[in-house]
């Protein structure tokens, strides 16, 4: 999943019920307790009013206990049915279970917003294996490249023999490469990749990186590793992730150098509760920024359309809200951005580049010095 897909969850009618249940893969009886959480929470449901066919669908969406540190699972109630079912990487201090005008994303959009699509390619001169992900842990489509092998006889180093299987060997592994490296292309094009790995045979990820064109040569990294299946696999694959891990690092500080410049020169960034609603408002947001002590308490109120939001009832009303209603501060600023194509990204608060209320953005375009008078 990516993150523009929670549009769609959003877009569905409410109320909603939104069910968070951890889940312990590396303890003793562990199907057997994630078992016994869903069968209480299937009773809070039932305790709560939600009708049958609801409790049904979102009991059939619970997954297994090996999945994640979690489920995340989001039903409409006025569809009867489970618009969203993922398993997600924080776990919460008590299940949650609840019925409300919006549903509970927060978990999910913190486990997007560092999300990196990228392709892993392993090599050795006789081919490659090449993985494409969306994310740290599903792969979206894998292709082995079969490249062709010389079968000469052995020939005595040095002399003109030596020479000619050299050159032709290395001919050979060129020919692989362009084919591996096409296929590289390919898969990146797929998922979007935001990096590209190379594992393996570093002369034939040479080869490989010779020919990248842009963007995708700017995306490249190499990791220590091989293609063989020789026990070292999930030594390569916390290799990847670390190299994952600085990728979403360094884009986070870039993020937040281009929001304290835009701020600084106050044209295309803004900060704070109102002033990132009244950008929402306009379909201006090009980022919405979260910190991670952002507020998870306060309120907003939002109308059908996503928007209108506001701080009071009234503000909604006066936007053309026929039945405003109360959220989740988060969550309703949420469904605006994504109402409107914005991207959304957690940032660290510690930072002095942060916004310094929690919320911000950097917006599409700056408003003009009339608009900034009035």
């Amino acid at each position: 999943m990516q993150l523009r897909d929670l549009s769609d969850v959003l877009a569905a009618p409410g109320p909603f019920v939104t069910v968070h249940v951890g889940a312990e893969s590396a303890v003793e009886q562990a199907a057997d307790r994630y078992e016994l959480a869903w069968k209480a929470v299937l009773q809070r449901l039932e305790q709560d009013g939600v009708p049958a066919p609801v409790r049904e669908a979102i009991a059939a969406a619970k997954g297994s206990h090996d999945e994640g540190a979690a489920r995340l699972v989001v039903a409409s109630l006025p569809e009867a049915r489970v618009v969203l079912a993922e398993a997600v990487s924080t776990r919460p201090a008590s299940d949650v279970v609840e019925v409300a005008p919006l549903p509970d994303l927060l978990a999910l959009v913190s486990d997007l917003s560092v999300q990196v699509p990228h392709v892993v390619v392993h090599t050795d001169r006789t081919g490659a294996d090449v993985e494409a992900f969306f994310d740290t842990a599903q792969v979206a489509q894998e292709i082995t490249v079969k490249g062709r092998t010389l079968h000469l006889k052995k020939v005595q180093g040095g002399g003109w023999a030596h020479q000619r299987y050299q050159h032709r060997a290395e001919n050979q592994w060129r020919e692989n490469a362009k084919e591996i490296r096409e296929t590289v292309v390919q898969l990146a094009e797929q998922v979007g990749a935001e990096l590209i790995v190379g594992v393996g045979d570093e002369r034939e990820l040479t080869f490989v990186q010779e020919g990248l064109g842009q963007p995708w040569d700017t995306r490249w990294v190499e990791v220590p590793g091989g293609r063989g299946q020789d026990g070292s696999e999930s030594l390569v694959q916390q290799r990847v992730r670390d190299a994952l891990s600085l990728h979403t690092a360094a884009e986070s500080l870039q993020l937040l150098a281009d929001y304290a410049q835009e701020r600084g020169q106050a044209k295309r960034a803004c900060d704070g509760l109102v002033d990132v609603v009244e950008a929402l408002r306009k379909a201006q947001v090009q980022t919405l920024l979260l910190t991670t002590d952002a507020d998870q308490h306060s309120t907003l109120w939002f109308g059908e359309d996503p928007s209108q939001l506001g701080t009071s009832r009234a503000d909604v009303e006066a936007l053309g809200a026929t039945s405003p209603q109360e959220g989740p501060l988060l969550t309703v600023l949420l469904r605006a951005a994504l109402a409107t194509g914005a991207d959304v990204s957690l940032v660290p608060h510690q930072s002095e580049q942060s916004p310094q209320s929690g919320l911000g953005a950097l917006l599409r375009y700056a408003d003009s010095a009339a608009d900034s008078d009035v």
